[in-house]
């Protein structure tokens, strides 16, 4: 009926005069990648999204590249919703689901009963469990740490160990949720918490993975369910439909195109019949039969500038595809999005990692880095790596069948590295302690679990990464993640172990690869644990171990040195925390203890530094090692690098001290609030050409 350019017009003519009629209402429908991306000012990719999330192409033919969205099936809707609640929605969409992604379809009162009857209609099948016994109380702690605080917001009353956020650290709307008990009962609430998929496959909500108790606990809690007896909760009520009154609504649904964005069974079609309405209905008619959406300034702004730039083909564009499934609520690409200050509290794990204990991997580079049959399986909930997250990875429906087509079809092998110079047994001993780099005191090996801190299994790594991905992301970690514990034992690509391989680092990672590739035996140094000293002896070059440490915390870096003295760093806040003399640290407990106390240095005359309040910009990214195999501690501090190095010096009488190094990137960080020193100590600051410098020296 309009061709392209008469189609855009209508389409801009109706969304912009409809944002007049609401007076740009602060209701707007709310997609949560356009709200965090996208809305500071109008664009094409903004618009795109828009156009995609709001439904519009179901209807449009204006292809997007993105994955479909559509509603709930509407098949047993009234047996699993309240027929009031139907009403009140069909009625006014947003006001009964602030910020909802359905149009008002500006039915009138009439043709929304008859709507109901035809719903009530469609039967569904199967029978919603029905739980004797839930736990409220249960249920709010599955709610927050599951991850359903990423898309929705968090009960104030629900306790933190750091205190609840205060609400300007709320960066990005929440997804609301309706007044759930008006919707729900507790029986077809937890059904659609163990069947989403089911219920809405091309929706936004993904599917948690529920043992049987967990779905009634959550329901429980969200309807505020406390005495425990689920079976005694009210039932939705039966609802009769008039066989007449169905068969208008049918015709009804059908004239306003429903099909398009939901699934119903006796409706195939997809495009609006010929049809005779009764006598009584006919004069709707003269009424706008398109739907209505309250948008804002901006989504107006962004769809006009999606139509106007007549793109009928889209680029692929992975970004705005895992926008509009919201991964970045959970994850951040490219430096952006992942949760923001406030959500993060919420997500729960194992914090003796930091943060990669208990928030999800950056997707950055994602399909450069895994495999494509172990993408695929993460994307479809098979497999979790990092069983110390508690925070779930869900599972998503149809719609990330795109996903994977899409960063599979752009990840690129590895054909930059090779094994052509691996040597299998050069990779088993660099990853164990027998002069190698010690990787199995944090990582497990298949069954065997590290000797420390259980991190990610070395195991699996060619099923999992490219090799060439492996070979960047070990020269450089904290390029990849922020606040890593993992250290680069190859910094800048040179090798720090220049005893094996003659310090090659292509071969090096290389062997490594290959002996995890060969799947024949395990890492060296797995120790006896009827052993009772270990106490760690810095001989020829200094030694690194993490450990819990007092006065420090549980993301101490100990540094040993040969000459007898040796050093705590604080990995958490980036900062110096103690020095001592003497023997180094006994890492048994360390080592062996799944929950290893705060340990104590070995030798004596400690002295330790004052704390200091640091900028919540300051960020800890890390340290390298340089040939002598000295740790150089990096932290991010007002917007660039500082370089931090400790080294063993003697002063002109003969005492061995540190020289404690400070390099700066510009002139803004040399007001640092980490310039601070140990009390009771010989000090002074050496004189440096370089501006950018401050080198002192310590003896005590």
């Amino acid at each position: 009926m309009f061709g392209e350019n008469g189609l855009t017009f209508l389409i801009i003519t109706v969304l912009i005069g409809l944002g007049v009629l609401q007076g740009f209402a602060q209701d707007n429908p709310i997609v949560i990648g356009y709200e965090r991306f996208h809305s500071g000012e109008p664009s094409f990719e903004g618009g795109r999204l828009l156009f995609n999330e709001l439904g519009c192409v179901n209807c449009h033919d204006q292809p997007t590249g993105l994955p479909v969205r559509n509603g709930p099936v509407l098949n047993g809707i009234l047996q699993r919703n309240q027929l009031d609640w139907v009403r009140a929605f069909l009625k006014n969409p947003n006001e009964k689901k602030p910020g909802t992604v359905m149009p008002d379809m500006l039915l009138w009162d009439r043709e929304i009963e008859a709507v109901l009857h035809f719903l009530g209609s469609l039967e569904s099948d199967g029978t919603p469990i029905v739980f004797k016994f839930v736990n409220a109380e249960r249920g709010m702690a599955l709610y927050h740490e599951f991850g359903c605080v990423a898309c929705h917001a968090p009960n104030e009353q629900f306790s933190l160990p750091e205190g609840r956020p205060e609400q300007k650290d709320f960066t990005y709307p929440s997804v609301a949720l309706p007044k759930l008990k008006e919707k729900y009962d507790i029986h077809s609430l937890s059904d659609f918490l163990y069947n989403v998929h089911k219920y809405r496959p091309q929706g936004r909500m993904p599917q948690f993975l529920l043992d049987k108790e967990d779905g009634g606990d959550i329901a429980a809690y969200l309807l505020n369910h406390q005495d425990g007896e689920g079976h005694n909760y009210p039932r939705i009520p039966k609802f009769s439909p008039d066989p007449a009154l169905a068969e208008i609504g049918r015709v009804v649904v059908e004239s306003h195109n429903c099909a398009a964005c939901h699934d119903i069974s006796t409706i195939k079609e997809t495009v609006p019949q010929n049809y005779q309405l009764p006598a009584e209905f006919r004069n709707l008619e003269q009424f706008p039969r398109h739907p209505a959406y309250p948008l804002s300034k901006s989504q107006l702004l962004s769809l006009e500038t999606y139509f106007y730039a007549k793109k009928n083909h889209p680029t692929v564009n992975a970004n705005l595809h895992i926008q509009a499934l919201n991964c970045m609520a959970c994850h951040e690409r490219d430096g952006i999005g992942g949760p923001d200050a406030a959500r993060q509290r919420y997500f729960t794990g194992n914090r003796d990692l930091g943060d990669c204990g208990r928030i999800p991997p950056p997707l950055t580079g994602v399909e450069n880095k895994l495999k494509p049959s172990w993408l695929r399986s993460v994307l479809q909930g098979k497999l979790k790596v990092r069983p110390y997250i508690e925070t779930q990875m869900p599972v998503y429906g149809p719609s990330v069948i795109g996903l994977f087509e899409m960063l599979a079809g752009n990840s690129v092998p590895s054909i930059t590295h090779g094994l052509q110079s691996a040597n299998v047994e050069v990779g088993r001993k660099l990853l164990g302690t027998q002069g190698g780099y010690g990787c199995i005191t944090c990582h497990d090996w298949g069954k065997r679990k590290s000797m420390g801190i259980s991190g990610l299994d070395l195991s699996i790594i060619p099923d999992r990464l490219h090799l060439d991905w492996l070979h960047q992301y070990l020269r450089n970690p904290s390029a990849y993640r922020d606040h890593t514990l993992m250290p680069s034992f190859w910094p800048d690509g040179a090798a720090s172990n220049k005893e094996i391989l003659g310090g090659d680092t292509e071969s090096q990672i290389s062997s490594i690869y290959a002996f995890a590739l060969s799947g024949e035996g395990a890492p060296e140094g797995f120790p006896d644990k009827n052993t009772k000293d270990f106490e760690i002896v810095p001989t020829d070059k200094p030694v690194v171990q993490r450990a819990f440490f007092e006065g420090v915390g549980t993301h101490a870096l100990l540094v040993g040195f040969p000459e007898g003295i040796h050093l705590a760093f604080d990995g958490k806040s980036g900062q110096p925390a103690a020095l001592w003399k003497g023997a180094f640290f006994d890492a048994y407990r360390t080592w062996f203890s799944r929950f290893p106390e705060f340990e104590k240095p070995l030798g004596d005359e400690v002295i330790r530094w004052p704390e200091t309040e640091l900028d919540t910009s300051a960020k800890y990214k890390g340290y390298r090692l340089d040939e002598a195999g000295i740790p150089e501690f990096i932290l991010k501090l007002n917007g660039a690098e500082v370089f931090e190095r400790f080294s063993p010096q003697g002063d002109p009488r003969g005492r061995v001290g540190f020289q404690r190094r400070i390099r700066y990137t510009n002139e803004n960080q040399l007001e640092d609030p980490r310039l601070n020193h140990p009390k009771d100590i010989i000090k002074y600051e050496e004189v440096c050409e370089d501006p950018l410098e401050r080198t002192f020296f310590y003896q005590w």
